[in-house]
């Protein structure tokens, strides 16, 4: 029983080495590689010294860091609402569903829609009188952090609020009647007992959106170009443009790094419980 077990594993273990663990280690290799052939560190120094690598390391770490705050804040509050039951409650899942399927693509134009110049948020910003003139929301560095940072939380916000359902579902309604009994309110159920047991579900929704927001490349590259660099675009630039595979290598090998050392630490500071879970 054992062999056909491991008979079963095997098309799973062919498919992650050949797309997953050759080219990462084709990568490491590459970045600790000369154009001579020679073994060193000419790659990293080179991006130490490139003048858009620093500016992508921030905006990454910027766009990152905000969009799981907006993506786990909404994420939660559907979750919770979803949690409850309501008429239509089916019609307005699907209707939270609906960015997962659009393509990046299409989710970027989209978002030139709602933030152009003469987009939807500055036309009802100046109807209610809070703007004068219209703001170029990606004509900023700043600016198209931010606006970055939320159009991809439009996307993916969904599947975080999937992960949280799944977790809300899960934790026993009979706690909160024992605690409705003790005279517990609202907030004191949320914070004594639906934050403690939805860690799991918070971990897991954090691991998966950090890797994938470290890894965001389409969307800033549609909706605003190439004066907001990231990582990958970074490196997508420094292969195809400029023919520098090896800075190229050694930039994805930083990211590497980036979302190993985020995930390990957020690991750390929640508790070793939850590696375990």
């Amino acid at each position: 029983m054992k062999h056909y077990s491991l008979l079963g594993l095997a098309p799973l273990a062919l498919y992650l080495g050949a797309f997953t663990v050759v080219p990462v280690v084709s990568t490491l290799v590459l970045s600790f590689r000369t154009p001579k052939g020679e073994w060193g560190f000419e790659a990293f120094h080179a991006l130490a010294a490139h003048y858009q690598f620093g500016e992508a390391v921030v905006n990454t770490l910027a766009i990152t860091g905000l969009g799981l705050i907006i993506e786990l804040s909404l994420g939660l509050a559907a979750a919770a609402a979803l949690a409850s039951r309501f008429r239509a409650q089916g019609l307005v899942r699907v209707l939270l569903l609906i960015p997962l399927g659009v393509p990046t693509i299409v989710a970027a134009s989209t978002m030139r829609y709602v933030f152009g110049m003469v987009g939807y948020l500055n036309e009802v910003l100046y109807r209610l009188g809070i703007l004068t003139l219209p703001i170029d929301w990606t004509g900023s560095r700043w600016l198209a952090v931010v606006t970055v940072a939320m159009a991809d939380a439009w996307k993916v916000t969904p599947l975080v609020m999937l992960i949280l359902l799944a977790g809300l579902q899960a934790i026993p309604r009979e706690l909160y009647e024992a605690a409705r009994t003790d005279g517990a309110g609202p907030w004191q159920q949320f914070w004594r007992i639906t934050l403690p047991l939805l860690r799991p579900a918070l971990t897991m929704a954090f691991i998966i959106r950090g890797v994938d927001a470290f890894r965001i490349f389409a969307l800033p590259l549609a909706l605003v170009g190439r004066q907001l660099p990231v990582l990958s675009t970074f490196a997508y630039v420094e292969y195809l443009e400029y023919g520098n595979q090896h800075t190229s290598a050694a930039s994805s090998t930083l990211l590497l790094v980036m979302i190993l050392l985020t995930v390990g630490a957020y690991l750390r500071l929640a508790g070793p419980e939850e590696v375990v879970r």
